[in-house]
């Protein structure tokens, strides 16, 4: 029996591991907007079903004949949840722990208090990587530079890149103690940091060498990616591109519906975007809105398997319209959507609530949208600094083929 208990109370925490790195980064639907409003324990049931009682059968056997320490209450609780939540089938519906849940909140919102660096695991030690512009560049950490310390607090072999960046956020104007080892140093460096404001840019635009067209890529849809990617296309365009290539390769998604709508509304305005159904068997369909800025442009987009969510919305709108097309490879099919649901303990809750369809009422989920021109990009491309897929794109808006 105790080791019967002993392999259930791991297997969940297994996973908890496996299924919070399966959805990091995935869409939200409209960020909080479908939130309870209410608690969970005021819209619960009056009593629980009487089958619950096997659940507290099993507690009192854990708390009662198991050999080893057993967890804090709340991580066994979590657990609860996270068993109930498996029985699902659904990946997407999680439960996501206090911090990790902060962290997630404030990379879709698009802002943060920080020292403007991001942690990398790098051959077993936790490194900085400071931002071009930053208190940590400011200050003179160097990229590589290893953390030892926080706020005299020495890092354990629990913590990883996301514990440790929780860490180093907060209010801005707060501070924090870094003690860090740089290679070919002797002696351990001290820094006292002020965080300021951290504005994560999920939007990068150039126009590509030896050609007159633009290239803009967008690595996820936070609250700031519709004016980056007006500011994007207003910079690009006093270049007078001949066309765009938009990189959507590797974008897990983001928050819906506003970047969405936003994007393919500067090509397509009024278009449909994408049908979200209901459970109930309604259905709404949004439409694009925004100015058109780039409504008379030539556009490709570039996908691949790590194009996901609201990346996938974006790309399954402008597949529908005829009026361009994809390359790369079939994206993630993920055609699902989320409310967020704030639990007492600040841990947050991930429900499916609707899917979504393509314009046409094509499904993503599951599925993916696969590209007009195929095109794979190998590793080897990658060590070469090769792009065969923007090659391509560049080759079709040349010709037209």
């Amino acid at each position: 029996m105790t080791q019967l208990l002993k392999g259930f109370v791991l297997a969940l925490l297994a996973l908890f591991v496996c299924l919070l790195a399966f959805s990091a980064g995935f869409v939200v639907n409209q960020f909080y907007a479908r939130q309870a409003p209410q608690s969970a324990a005021a819209t619960g049931p009056a009593a629980p079903p009487e089958k619950f009682n096997l659940m507290w059968e099993s507690w009192g056997l854990l708390k009662n004949e198991f050999y080893y320490d057993i967890p804090a209450k709340s991580v066994l609780v979590h657990g609860m949840i996270r068993g109930a939540l498996a029985a699902l089938n659904d990946p997407h519906t999680i439960l996501v722990e206090p911090a990790p849940a902060q962290q997630e909140a404030t990379s879709l919102q698009g802002n943060y208090g920080g020292i403007g660096a991001k942690v990398e695991l790098r051959k077993g030690a936790l490194v900085l990587l400071p931002f071009p512009e930053g208190p940590a560049t400011a200050a003179g950490i160097l990229p590589g530079d290893v953390i030892v310390k926080i706020d005299d607090q020495e890092l354990t072999e629990q913590d990883t890149p996301d514990s440790v960046e929780n860490k180093l956020r907060g209010d801005v104007g707060s501070t924090v103690k870094l003690t860090l080892h740089r290679i070919g140093a002797t002696d351990l460096l001290d820094f006292t940091l002020t965080r300021a404001e951290i504005n994560i840019p999920t939007v990068q635009y150039r126009m590509l060498d030896n050609t007159p067209f633009g290239y803009i890529q967008v690595t996820l849809e936070s609250a700031d990616t519709a004016k980056e990617f007006a500011a994007a296309l207003a910079a690009l365009k006093k270049n007078n591109p001949q066309g765009i290539v938009l990189d959507l390769r590797n974008n897990p998604g983001g928050l819906f519906p506003d970047p969405a709508l936003e994007i393919v509304g500067q090509f397509l305005p009024n278009a449909p975007v994408v049908i979200e159904k209901y459970r109930d068997g309604t259905a709404k369909t949004y439409n694009a809105r925004s100015d058109g800025q780039a409504r008379d442009l030539p556009l490709v987009i570039l996908v691949n398997g790590g194009t996901a969510s609201a990346a996938e919305i974006i790309a399954g709108a402008f597949n529908d319209s005829g009026k361009t097309i994809l390359i790369g490879e079939k994206t993630f099919g993920k055609g699902s959507v989320q409310g967020l649901y704030t639990l007492s303990d600040q841990s947050v809750l991930h429900l499916t609530t609707a899917k979504w369809e393509t314009p046409s009422g094509k499904e993503i989920d599951g599925i993916g949208i696969t590209p007009k021109i195929q095109i794979p990009l190998t590793p080897d491309d990658s060590t070469k600094g090769l792009d065969p897929q923007l090659e391509r794109a560049v080759k079709y808006l040349e010709t037209g083929q």
